[in-house]
């Protein structure tokens, strides 16, 4: 792998460097739905959303590497998410690759746009981790399904005009992959109900999703009936790779190494060794992205990588937040912003949310077991 930019890739960095210099909101943080969409549309127009999606479908037709050049100064530049994100990175991506070109034309542009907004949904109460277990059923009446259960835990639900929704057709078999199948389903139509789950910081970013007697018509099927386990498989690889985000650690690793010196401790011995092991794992985090990314554009990527780079990923999250609440001291305790700890709020919001990486998108011991088997060749324990 050549750690070394092209002279080509170098201009691009440059292109869009100045660009969000011109073009990022002000506003550093989470940005309100209608604000956030218009930095949605503005990223579109710049051809900064989907850099790397064919152009016939409103990308950019840009290379894999400079769509992670993209990602790495949207993320120097602290410039706040899209609400469209789930679309953009899992959504979209499914439905260009097991899409029929009808489905592609209506649903993939529109996600760049930020027209539509989806939510995927995959837990229940009875298959958080193990989807297999899915009981939301979907029976065939003429061209619709009759669509009845509940999902949990569905991001941005509450904001969402589509679902990217996992049920099971019965009547296939016995197999847990039998009848397994991916429905798009309008969020709105009758039948569907979302009730916001209040989370440990106070937010209400997941949800409950209740589907009754909700007809979803055959055409928004995606894929054929019982290939829903392949095509969730991948989106979820997408998942794993996006929560891992090594690029995004960089900027927290820039905060801590700050608050160290506010709090005076930049001289400890102590802290200074802590913050090197973790600029460490920071690099290791970004190149093994770059090592994975690079696999894939050569053919020989391992599909389970993204579980062991998810692993890492949010085991490093959960580190770099503890440390930055411990250099706090005494003012760590506290929710909100207060004389010399002026980012105690972000850090503590931070911090909890970390708590929840290490299970959303399959939780940490799943990945070490995936890692375990299927990238070691360890038996089943």
């Amino acid at each position: 792998m050549d750690l070394n930019y092209t002279p080509e890739e170098e201009a691009f960095r440059s292109k869009v460097r100045t660009w969000l210099e011109k073009n990022a909101p002000a506003q550093k943080g989470p940005l309100s739905l209608e604000d956030g969409k218009a930095w949605q549309r503005k990223l579109h127009a710049g051809g900064f959303l989907g850099a790397a999606w064919p152009k016939e479908y409103g990308g950019a037709g840009l290379s894999d590497m400079e769509q992670a050049i993209l990602s790495e100064e949207l993320t120097r530049a602290k410039a706040p998410g899209v609400p469209g994100q789930m679309g953009i990175w899992w959504v979209g991506p499914a439905i260009m690759k097991f899409g029929t070109e009808a489905q592609k034309q209506k649903f993939v542009a529109r996600i760049l746009s930020g027209e539509d907004i989806w939510a995927t949904g995959y837990s229940e109460p009875g298959a958080g981790s193990d989807m297999f277990n899915t009981q939301t059923r979907a029976v065939r009446d003429g061209d619709h399904y009759v669509v009845n259960g509940q999902k949990i835990w569905t991001t941005i639900a509450h904001l969402s005009n589509w679902y990217f929704c996992l049920v099971r057709v019965p009547g296939m078999g016995d197999s847990k992959y039998d009848g397994l199948t991916v429905l798009l389903m309008e969020m709105n139509a009758p039948g569907m109900e979302v009730k916001p789950i209040v989370q440990i910081t106070g937010d209400s970013e997941f949800n409950e999703v209740f589907m009754t007697d909700a007809r979803v018509p055959v055409a928004n099927r995606l894929g054929a009936e019982g290939e829903g386990w392949k095509i969730i498989s991948g989106a979820l690889v997408n998942e794993r790779n996006g929560i891992a985000g090594g690029m995004r650690q960089d900027e927290t690793l820039q905060r801590l190494i700050a608050a160290a010196k506010r709090r005076g401790k930049s001289a400890d011995p102590r802290t200074r060794q802590e913050i090197a092991e973790l600029a460490t794992a920071c690099a290791i985090s970004k190149y093994s992205g770059y090592r994975g990314m690079t696999d894939g554009l050569n053919g020989r990527l391992n599909p389970h990588l993204s579980a062991a780079m998810k692993l890492a990923g949010t085991s490093l999250a959960q580190r770099m937040s503890t440390a930055h609440l411990a250099l706090l001291g005494a003012y760590g305790q506290l929710y909100e912003s207060h004389g010399q700890a002026t980012d105690a709020r972000a850090v503590a919001m931070r911090w909890l949310g970390d708590r929840a990486q290490t299970i959303a998108g399959g939780t940490s011991e799943i990945q070490k077991n995936i890692v375990a088997e299927r990238i070691l060749g360890l038996p089943r324990s």
